[in-house]
């Protein structure tokens, strides 16, 4: 199917089980080449969580059957977005973001979710039976570990840590892609003190989610692959950092002040434009930026720490404000509720930003309104473009200077979309339920932008909160490798006696020539 073709919906189908399936079956699945595995992170213990998932993975269930929590495994049909549920692993505490490994692809990494103690990185390893087997466990730096991410030279994970506002770097191991033990860094906001002197609870943190410091993700900037965006939640700013690649040490490369109020959660930058979308969480709202990067910050090395602070309002600003609009219906943007806890907040608050591999497309998640909203990535407008747009629609220029537009909004099929990836190429949204532990698939057309309006595919797992995708051909590339390369040296083995008997002595002018 060529890159604009919609994929068409099926009607509505049920996961199968690999339990279903005869014995070895799993192993040879992959029957389209857009075939995809996911791997879902699910909570197992609310109690140690800074929100509260309205149910406890002990009483989900699925009929007569109470589903097993832990980390998921799953495969979407890359042909008709079909599901099917591989296996849960009794993995956790809360296991709330993954990634893969950046040098050895067989390795996945896994933070825990917890306010009562340090989290901690879990490395994994997929089997060709599609379990998680964990093999070791590394400090995290904070609590609440909620983001993983890597500098450009492999060497350091970053740990962002949300509910005391740490982020932290774990040495990674070039040839095994072991992580140390505990971090070599931490860096901690300041105005995140709060934490240790105070002591909050979280129903604290229920009324008042602005109080301190609340880091929420590290994203890289694609173009040079050099400064990370640290969001911080509770400071509406977003902190730009350089990683030193000898010491793992963060070094601050400048602020940017964002709108107050919004409560800023994800960050993702575009492909190929100089451009960036933010969801804020606590208005349901995206801004778009454009990126201007300063060339000091990305010039050799880490560099010296810079504490100079600019609005996003101010023209040039490396994240300069375009544009800001919401993920709900008009209609439901400022409701606000009572929480099941006696807690006034906003009825919906927006979760996850994934832009579409193709680019010209990104999707923002609803919790509360329980949608997916999808916007379009557009060029940026000129300056006397946006005057005169100004001037026709008797609004403020920096809503009408392009970059996104609303395409439309769709049920998420089920309670809390907190989580959601793209699978088959993109042809698929999957999106994570978290309170009705229900996955949902969407067919998504390449062209206009839009969802189908009911999923294509079901599966009930528990408590899904972070989707990993990959596509299943590469899934085991790194074992293959492994496989391939133990192969190559039996056969050298074997072959080196050959190798001795036909070789003949060469030139030192030849060699020399051969060696170039």
């Amino acid at each position: 199917m060529g890159s604009g073709a919609q994929a068409t919906p099926t009607p509505y189908q049920e996961a199968t089980s690999a339990a279903t399936r005869p014995e070895g079956d799993v192993a040879v699945m992959a029957s389209h080449p857009d075939d995809t595995l996911l791997i879902v992170g699910g909570y197992t213990d609310i109690d140690l969580l800074a929100h509260t998932p309205c149910v406890k993975s002990r009483e989900i269930s699925d009929g007569d059957r109470v589903l097993d929590a832990g980390v998921h495994v799953l495969r979407v049909g890359g042909r008709d977005g079909c599901l099917t549920h591989l296996s849960t692993n009794a993995i956790g505490p809360n296991v709330a973001f993954i990634a893969r490994s950046p040098v050895n692809p067989d390795l996945l990494y896994a933070s825990t979710e917890r306010i009562d103690d340090e989290g901690e990185i879990i490395t994994m390893r997929l089997t060709d039976q599609f379990r998680l087997v964990e093999t070791s466990r590394a400090r995290a730096g904070g609590r609440s570990t909620c983001y993983l991410n890597f500098n450009r030279s492999k060497q350091w994970l970053m740990a962002v840590n949300y509910w005391d506002a740490k982020v932290s770097t774990v040495a990674l191991c070039a040839k095994t892609g072991e992580l140390s033990a505990s971090p070599r860094s931490i860096l901690m906001r300041p105005e995140a003190a709060y934490v240790d002197e105070k002591k909050p609870t979280r129903e604290e943190h229920w009324k008042y989610r602005q109080k301190w410091a609340h880091s929420h993700c590290a994203v890289t900037e694609p173009h040079f692959g050099l400064v990370h965006f640290v969001v911080d939640l509770g400071l509406d700013r977003i902190f730009a950092y350089r990683v030193d690649s000898k010491t793992g040490v963060l070094v601050q490369k400048g602020v940017i002040a964002l709108p107050k109020g919004k409560g800023p959660r994800h960050l993702a930058f575009h492909p190929t434009r100089r451009a960036a979308y933010l969801v804020n969480e606590l208005d349901s709202t995206v801004s778009c930026f454009k990126v201007n990067t300063p060339t000091r910050w990305i010039s050799d090395g880490a560099g010296v720490e810079e504490a100079e602070e600019v609005s996003c309002l101010t023209r040039g600003a490396p994240l300069e404000l375009v544009n800001t609009l919401s993920s709900l219906p008009v209609e439901e943007q400022g409701k606000t509720t009572i929480s099941p806890q006696g807690v006034w907040k906003a009825a919906s608050h927006s979760s996850e930003i994934r832009v579409h591999p193709g680019g010209d497309f990104f999707v923002v998640g609803n919790r509360g309104h329980d949608s997916v909203a999808v916007f379009r990535a557009t060029d940026f407008e000129t300056d006397v473009e946006c005057e005169k747009a100004s001037e026709k629609s008797c609004v403020p220029s920096s809503s009408s200077c392009g970059g996104i537009e609303l395409v439309g909004i769709t049920p998420s099929g089920g309670a809390c979309p907190r989580n959601f990836n793209w699978a088959a190429n993109g042809r698929f949204l999957v999106v994570g339920n978290q309170n009705s532990s229900l996955m949902c698939v969407f067919a998504f057309d390449r062209d206009t932008g839009r969802l189908s309006p009911e999923p294509v595919s079901r599966a009930r797992v528990a408590s899904p909160n972070y989707v990993f995708a990959v596509p299943l051909e590469e899934a085991f590339v790194g074992a293959r490798a492994s496989r391939h390369t133990r192969e190559d040296s039996v056969m050298s083995m074997q072959t080196q006696t050959i190798v001795v008997e036909d070789a003949v002595s060469v030139p030192a002018e030849a060699a020399a020539v051969v060696a170039a």
